[in-house]
C-alpha cells in the first residue's frame, strides 16, 4: 500500500476501535444519540462488532491488499449508511459531519488501495 493509504488505514483503525469500545460499553454519549436517531440500544454490540472487524481487516490488510480494499468498501457502506440515517431523521451537520468525514475518509482509502 502507499503511504498515504497507510496514514488514511491507521486514521481508520483508531476511530474505528475507539467508537467500538464506546460501543460495547454503551456510553451515555452514544446511547443518546442512537435513541435519536431510532436505532435500537440493543445493536450497539453488532455496530462494535462490525467495527472490531473492519479494524481487524485494515489490520491484515497491510499484509494482503485485496482484503484492503474489500474493508474499505465495507467501511464505505457502513459510513454512507449511517450519513442517512442521520439524514432521515435531519440531524444536525454537527452531528451528520464526523460520519460524512468517515465516509471521505473510507472512500479514500479504496482509491488509494484499488489497483495496487
Amino acid at each position: 500500500m502507499s503511504n498515504v493509504a497507510n496514514v488514511l488505514a491507521v486514521i481508520l483503525i483508531l476511530v474505528c476501535a475507539a467508537t467500538a469500545i464506546m460501543d460495547f460499553r454503551k456510553s451515555e454519549q452514544i446511547v443518546e444519540s442512537m435513541r435519536k436517531l431510532k436505532v435500537p440500544v440493543e445493536r450497539l454490540p453488532v455496530l462494535g462488532g462490525i467495527k472490531l472487524l473492519a479494524v481487524a481487516g485494515l489490520i491484515i490488510g497491510f499484509q494482503n491488499i485485496r482484503l484492503a480494499e474489500i474493508t474499505g468498501l465495507c467501511l464505505c457502506l457502513y459510513f454512507a449508511l449511517a450519513v442517512t440515517t442521520h439524514t432521515r431523521v435531519k440531524d444536525s451537520l454537527k452531528e451528520t459531519f464526523p460520519a460524512f468525514a468517515l465516509l471521505v475518509v473510507s472512500a479514500l482509502f479504496v482509491l488509494t488501495t484499488v489497483g495496487q
